[in-house]
């Protein structure tokens, strides 16, 4: 009698492995399906974007010889302007203020002020005193951290010089004994490095501090002949513009004949260091408005002045064309 074998039971696992990987290949073919869609989708995006960036482009270039027309425009203005005021000047019967006929008062103030700034100069400047106390302070934290370390030294000594060796308070007493010793080898490294630094950081704040206290009445002195000279000069200038009057052309060439009317007060502030500028150091230039540029190794302090002028008659004019 021949043998019925039993028909073996499908593997379930494999047909759900099967069936799952043909629902992905149809969804796989479903996607591929859609990508020309997709792409045309894409380029359409892409093609506003470029049609974006040629407006931008286009419209910057508009802007660019915008710009270029303005400033040929005002550089005819000026010309124009110029041209005017020499005529002008011709005229014998019209009035130029005379910004540069200081009194003997204003020059005397002057001469203080500028004498309180030197003074002031000569004395060490904020970061350069933060740089030297830092000094200082590192070196003596550095002294507190070896006295530390030096005190557990004794104080470890002395447990273990009144205990056994079998003592916990000895072996606890050896551990800190060691890492005192290690500090103290630390620190003295550093000390060793920091002292002189120290010392010369130290001196300079003394002689600094003297200094401080003899000019102290020069620069208080320079500090309120600064203040009245301001307000004269300041005021100077105001009845001259106020007054209608034709100003010098060595001020019209970098101040132009009157404020803005956005930004007077820079303009003034501006004009007011002008003036105080050429009473300071005598410039008598009737073109030129700070004379010669100050020429290396002369006074720091009007080299720096200078040049702030020079960066604020920029600013005045970036500031009129915007």
């Amino acid at each position: 009698m021949a043998l019925i074998r039993p028909r073996p039971a499908p593997d379930t696992e494999l047909h759900h492995a099967v069936l799952q990987l043909r629902n992905d290949v149809e969804d796989l073919g479903g996607a591929i399906a859609d990508l020309p869609d997709r792409f045309d989708t894409l380029n359409s995006s892409l093609t506003d974007v470029r049609n974006a960036l040629h407006l931008v482009e286009r419209r910057s270039e508009e802007a660019e010889l915008t710009a270029q027309d303005l400033a040929a425009l005002v550089k005819r203005l000026n010309a124009r302007v110029e041209w005017l005021e020499r005529n002008i000047r011709l005229q014998s019967d019209v009035p130029e203020a005379e910004l540069d006929a200081l009194d003997r008062r204003e020059l005397e103030l002057a001469q203080v002020a500028e004498e309180g700034h030197l003074a002031k100069a000569g004395l060490l400047q904020a970061a350069n005193r933060s740089s030297l106390e830092a000094a200082v302070s590192a070196h003596a934290a550095a002294v507190r951290q070896h006295s530390h370390h030096r005190e557990a030294a004794i104080g470890a000594s002395e447990v273990l010089a009144d205990t056994h060796r079998d003592d916990p308070r000895h072996s606890a007493a050896v551990e800190e004994f060691e890492l005192a010793v290690s500090g103290l080898d630390e620190t003295r490294k550093r000390l060793r490095g920091l002292a002189a630094p120290a010392l010369e950081a130290a001196e300079l704040l003394a002689a600094d501090e003297e200094n401080q206290v003899a000019v102290a009445d020069v620069i208080a002195e320079g500090e309120r002949a600064w203040a009245a000279l301001q307000v004269r000069l300041r005021a100077r200038v105001a009845d001259a513009v106020g007054g209608g009057a034709l100003l010098p052309s060595w001020f019209t060439s970098v101040l132009g004949p009157m404020p803005a009317a956005q930004d007077t007060r820079a303009w003034m502030d501006v004009a007011t260091s002008l003036l105080a500028y050429r009473a300071t150091y005598a410039v008598t230039d009737p073109v030129i408005a700070l004379g010669l540029p100050p020429v290396d190794g002369e006074n720091p302090r009007r080299r720096a002045w200078y040049h702030q002028l020079r960066r604020q008659f920029d600013d005045l004019d970036r500031a009129a064309l915007s």
